[in-house]
């Protein structure tokens, strides 16, 4: 079992991987907050590797972590970071005239043995938004890895068949919605602590209807409030909003 605590929650993921450190990685979408990178920090466990995707560089020199790498062109980050970075020997550095996106060569150079967990890949461009998509779920299907993007705003949980996944939010709180998004054409999913669940249900990219589920009354009166989930066949984006 995973375990990742969050200022907005903890994720408990269940599946037949062996425990990992973490790979995380801070891309340069929309800037996480710093007080919840900080926070993060204080959450690393000793074996935490840190990459920075080009402008994720400001990102996490800004909140005081050091990356143990950075990847990029180097078109969107602070000049002196990126300088700075290259002189200590931890950077990658690409030409802008590439076929491949920084994240997409980041990617391609990730520890295959970690557990990997991404900030900074939200918002933006919907240009922008589809390609980093396309991108992590091509590599979690590609792997039949588990993978997260989190920030204090929204937390997505790629999760690949004969995977659950459990989300605990701080005590009284609840999430502002649940949503279940089909990474393959078809998954096949179970669903509960919530208003409306799902139990086998057989979920389709056509009919993308899985969406602003909220945590039960009942639920939200248990001793540990908590949201369930599973994915039995195919591959499913668990999100959490708030």
């Amino acid at each position: 079992m995973k375990t990742l605590r969050f200022p907005q929650g903890r994720l408990e993921i269940r599946d037949d991987a062996p425990v990992q450190e973490t790979a995380f990685v801070v891309a340069g979408g929309r800037k996480p907050a710093t007080g919840w990178l900080k926070l993060m920090k204080e959450r690393f466990t000793g074996g935490t590797e840190v990459f920075a995707v080009d402008r994720g560089l400001d990102y996490c020199l800004v909140a005081g972590i050091e990356p143990t790498l950075t990847l990029g062109d180097g078109d969107s980050c602070l000049p002196e970071y990126w300088q700075k970075e290259k002189a200590a020997g931890n950077v990658v550095a690409f030409d802008r005239a590439k076929d491949r996106t920084d994240l997409q060569l980041m990617l391609e150079r990730l520890p295959e043995d970690r557990f990997w967990l991404f900030t900074g890949v939200f918002g933006g461009r919907l240009d922008h938004l589809y390609s980093v998509m396309r991108a992590l779920e091509h590599a979690a299907l590609e792997g039949k890895r588990t993978v997260v993007l989190a920030d204090e705003r929204e937390l997505a949980v790629l999760v690949p068949a004969g995977t659950s996944v459990e989300f605990y939010p701080p005590e009284d709180e609840t999430p502002v919605a649940i949503s279940l998004l089909p990474v393959t054409d078809s998954s096949k999913v179970s669903l509960e602590g919530v208003r409306w669940p799902l139990d086998g249900a057989v979920l389709t990219k056509e009919n993308p209807y899985a969406i602003s589920n909220e945590m039960s009354e009942a639920e939200q009166e248990a001793e540990m409030p908590h949201v369930c989930f599973r994915c039995h066949e195919g591959m499913t984006i668990f999100y959490i909003a708030g």
